[in-house]
């Protein structure tokens, strides 16, 4: 007769690499890429859009969501694939 032990759930993972998403548009916006250009406001939101259509996890950190800032390179990269690939 075999026991199965029933595993507690951990509960959510941390971010690894959180950042807010002005945060997030600051650091795209010196990229100077074109998809980035306006206010830090403007890219913020693009951001949190990208966010929500990819269902990334988001965290929060205090008052302001909280999202990796790895997700959101990738995110990048499905929607502006590099030349050639």
């Amino acid at each position: 007769m075999a026991i199965t032990a029933i595993a507690p759930d951990p509960g959510p993972q941390p971010i690894p690499d959180p950042v807010t998403f002005d945060e997030a548009a600051l650091l795209f916006k010196e990229t100077e890429l074109p998809e980035f250009a306006g206010s830090v406001k403007r890219v913020s939101t693009k951001l949190y859009r990208w966010a929500r259509e990819d269902h990334l996890t988001l965290g929060r950190r205090g008052r302001p969501c909280v999202v990796s800032y790895s997700d959101l390179l990738e995110a990048h990269g499905r929607r502006y694939p590099a030349p050639g690939r």
